[in-house]
């Protein structure tokens, strides 16, 4: 049992003053009125919930894939070579937790490949383990468009022998029959699934799924309730494929077989329209809007007002590509209110429904316990604010719930609490030598970009007839 006492504590719902939190195991047991002054100056609020992430070990900017289009982005990856999976998850969920995360959505679709899935995925969630954080792991699932979204033949026809080589090397690998990849899905989840383990289908995007995949999904799913998660409408150049592929219209399909449900997240949907909006909320289905990945490739600005007009539930993704490429949770959260809260007088959403967004729709995204409330009953997953650093000026009362939304940002963390559990503590993530972590991933890497040097010189060719490919389709001005 441990008792905190803060002076301010707040979720999305209320704020409360001089209480006291006691906790229980792994829950919140009660809620009382301070008796004493708290001797730390505190905030005390929720874990934030990352809804989308793909647990990248290291920053997708130092192998050149700043300001590229996610078209052209994805295709750098391959320079990072295999790395053992455990270290590789301890890099990006150790950032997470110090960015405030107490629960990280993994969408798992790029194994490292070292051993069968399940055993990778065992070694990633004995990492989260290690590190404290609750994740959902979702197994990457395709079947189609290796290369670009459609026939990559024009793509190849445009590159040298050596080249197109290196290039069928690297992305046409054969893929695993559907009924395999949904047996994997089975196996992984009796692997790690668990109280602080979700596991769930994670196809990687409509693009890359044929219907055939897609109908097998939605069955799977209803049958064992287990949930899917997917990104959807990311990029212009998907809309377009879409747009071409489903005439009557993508949403509509998932819609006839019963793929749109509470059970299913979709990723990003910067480039759906009011209609499609207004499906997915009539289904229940779950949008992780991750602003500054959508940025940082070009892709848009998500309509996360019009989302929420419509009755969609938004949660907050970072997706591996927080602002400053740091995890941190609270700037992203900041973030997200900044660009879509109205301008002026006109108000489209609240710092309370942005903050909802992080700590309690987050929570249906990765299946985890009743939480991101205040409340007696809920999961012990809180994170503490040192107040005195958040409102350093102190000229005057503030609220602390206008200062989180100024100016928070993972150095405003005194301590971040995982099922009871403190995981984070002064800026350090408790069991983890993180520094160390790093160190050794960057060896790794630079070796490893030394034995790439095919692979990078392939990649300026494949870049221009990639990004020829796509204009050619929507138009180039």
């Amino acid at each position: 049992m441990r008792q905190i006492t803060a002076g301010q504590a707040f979720d999305a719902r209320r704020s409360l003053s001089d209480v006291t939190l006691t906790l229980a195991g792994d829950r919140i047991a009660s809620l009382s009125p301070a008796t004493a002054t708290a001797q730390d100056d505190v905030v005390v609020l929720p874990a934030l919930v990352n809804a989308h992430d793909h647990a990248r070990s290291i920053r997708t900017s130092s192998v050149g894939g700043f300001g590229k289009p996610l078209e052209l982005w994805l295709h750098r990856l391959p320079l990072f070579a295999p790395v053992d999976p455990y270290l590789a998850t301890l890099a990006p969920l150790g950032r997470a937790a110090l960015g405030g995360q107490g629960a990280v959505m993994i969408h798992h679709v790029r194994p490292m490949g070292l051993t069968d899935l399940p055993t990778e995925a065992a070694a990633m969630a004995r990492a989260a383990r290690d590190v404290g954080v609750r994740i959902a792991f979702g197994v990457g699932m395709r079947d189609q468009n290796p290369l670009v979204y459609g026939d990559h033949g024009p793509v190849l026809a445009e590159l040298d022998p050596v080249t197109r080589a290196e290039i069928e090397t690297r992305y046409l690998a054969p893929m695993l029959p559907i009924a395999e990849q949904i047996a994997r899905v089975d196996a992984v989840a009796d692997a790690i699934a668990g109280p602080m383990v979700d596991v769930q289908y994670a196809p990687n995007g409509p693009q890359w799924g044929s219907d055939a995949l897609w109908e097998a999904i939605a069955e799977a799913s209803a049958r064992t309730g287990r949930r899917v998660t997917t990104h959807l409408f990311e990029t212009k150049y998907q809309r377009d494929w879409a747009d071409r592929t489903y005439p009557g219209g993508l949403v509509k399909r998932w819609k006839e077989i019963g793929l749109l449900s509470p059970r299913l997240t979709l990723a990003h949907c910067v480039w759906a329209r009011p209609d499609e909006l207004e499906m997915i909320a009539e289904a229940g289905c779950i949008i992780a809007s991750n602003t500054s990945s959508n940025l940082a490739l070009r892709s848009g600005l998500a309509p996360v007002a019009e989302m929420v007009r419509r009755g969609c539930k938004v949660a907050l993704g970072v997706d591996g590509q927080a602002f400053d490429e740091d995890d941190d949770a609270l700037r992203e959260l900041r973030l997200l209110w900044s660009l879509h809260g109205g301008w002026g007088f006109d108000t489209e959403l609240l710092p309370r429904d942005v903050l909802a967004m992080a700590l309690e729709n987050g929570r249906i995204a990765l299946g985890a316990p009743a939480g991101g409330q205040l409340a007696e009953g809920q999961a012990a997953d809180l994170l503490i604010l040192d107040r005195a650093a958040l409102d350093d000026d102190a000229l005057t009362p503030v609220d602390p719930l206008d200062l989180l939304f100024a100016r928070a940002s993972r150095r405003h963390i005194r301590e971040l609490i995982v099922a009871g559990r403190s995981i984070v503590s002064q800026g350090r993530v408790q069991g983890v030598d993180l520094d160390a972590v790093h160190d050794e991933l960057r060896g790794i890497y630079r070796a490893g970009i030394e034995e790439r040097a095919g692979l990078a010189a392939a990649l300026p060719p494949l870049e221009n007839a990639v990004r020829r490919y796509y204009l050619s389709r929507l138009g180039c001005c």
